[in-house]
């Protein structure tokens, strides 16, 4: 797996709208039109993104990514923070009367819905978004069961609305540039101060954690790569 750019900035217009451009990524897509998660949240405050090369063909990385669980990585950072969130939903989920998570709790995209996230669309072998609607420091807000239209259409002030996709593009012979995008946009002018305040005092830690995730999923999918090579030469 190879590094190849990581864009990560705040170019606020207007109340506070920030944009990021100049990743390989971003430039291909633009060319072939708008992604699943363009559509969905057109507009943000902040964006953030972050790809990799992975040594494994298209096929054998989006298989990896709808499969993967994130909390057997083997990076102890990201094992951390999904430690504090998965406990964090359990609390909710408590409180809410819902049924609780299996232990131990598995987190992946196939299980998003546990963790009062959206599964927003899927591009079968290019792309899958997620979305989640909140009120500050609310994790029970986030249980509302709302529908990807409802995520579409929503704007009740004192929310932040979050949208966030893999994206995965053929990159050379038998490589993939996996990439990964979040768009966040607060309902209104108060509820922005707040999100900025919070990207100023996170985004170090979003960034690293943002990596280890890619790395997690280029690693299985390099590894299923390599079994496969034993077998046929198609990775």
């Amino acid at each position: 797996m190879q590094n190849i750019s990581t864009q990560q900035g705040e170019s606020r217009h207007g109340e506070g709208q920030a944009t990021t451009e100049g990743s390989l990524e971003g430039q291909q897509r633009s060319a072939a039109g708008p992604t699943l998660l363009e559509s969905f949240l057109p507009e943000a405050d902040i964006v953030l993104n972050h790809e990799i090369v992975v040594m494994a063909t298209p096929e054998v990385t989006y298989a990896a990514l709808r499969r993967v669980d994130f909390a057997k990585s083997r990076s102890l950072l990201l094992r951390a923070v999904l430690a504090l969130r998965v406990a964090d939903v359990r609390r909710a989920r408590r409180r809410l009367g819902l049924a609780p998570l299996p232990a131990p709790a598995r987190v992946s995209l196939q299980n998003v819905q546990d963790y009062g996230q959206i599964k927003l669309a899927e591009k079968e072998g290019s792309e899958i978004a997620v979305g989640e609607i909140a009120r500050p420091m609310s994790t029970e807000s986030m249980f509302a069961g709302r529908t990807a239209a409802e995520f579409k259409a929503f704007d009740c002030p004192g929310h932040i609305k979050v949208a966030s996709s893999f994206v995965v593009t053929p990159y050379g012979q038998r490589r993939t540039l996996l990439s990964y995008e979040v768009r966040i946009r607060a309902t209104d002018t108060r509820t922005r101060r707040q999100l900025f305040l919070w990207d100023a005092l996170t985004a170090p830690l979003m960034k690293l954690v943002t990596s280890r995730m890619l790395r997690h999923v280029a690693r299985v999918a390099e590894r299923q790569c390599a079994a496969q090579g034993h077998r046929q030469a198609s990775c």
